[in-house]
């Protein structure tokens, strides 16, 4: 085979694993990086002639990663929670962050000033109720 060939075989499969990453993990085709590196693909498949070649590759790529990603998908959500997470780790994981939590939890009791009601509360209890609070005269309101 020719390097020339050999080029152009690289950059079908070039095209096809961009389309297939780009399919597989959700990005939009519009995003910077994504349109400026199938717009570096697009270039060098004019310069070598093989434009539609490359172009049908990436979007096979990208058709193929989305099918694997919602396969996926549907795999991962068709599983029972026990086949993911093994119930040992689970409950090591519960009393691990019961224990995190207690802990996070001293230390926030330990800071008076945090329990106490901020001063502002105190002003707003020396202030009126608002008037758009009481019911209406025409529903036994006061004035």
């Amino acid at each position: 085979m020719s390097e020339k060939a050999t080029k152009r075989q690289e950059l079908i499969k070039e095209a096809y694993r961009f389309g297939y990453f780009v399919g597989y993990k959700g990005h939009t085709e519009w995003v910077s990086w994504v349109s400026k590196k199938k717009g570096e693909i697009y270039e060098k498949a004019k310069l070598f002639g093989i434009y539609n070649e490359v172009r049908t590759a990436y979007e096979k790529g990208i058709e193929d990663g989305k099918a694997r990603r919602l396969k996926e998908i549907e795999l991962g959500l068709s599983k029972l929670e026990s086949e993911i997470i093994p119930e040992s780790t689970k409950e090591a994981t519960k009393t691990k962050e019961k224990e995190e939590i207690e802990e996070e939890y001293q230390a926030f009791a330990k800071t008076p000033k945090i329990m106490e009601p901020p001063e502002i509360l105190k002003l707003i209890k020396s202030l009126e109720a608002p008037k758009m609070l009481s019911l209406p005269k025409m529903l036994g309101g006061e004035e």
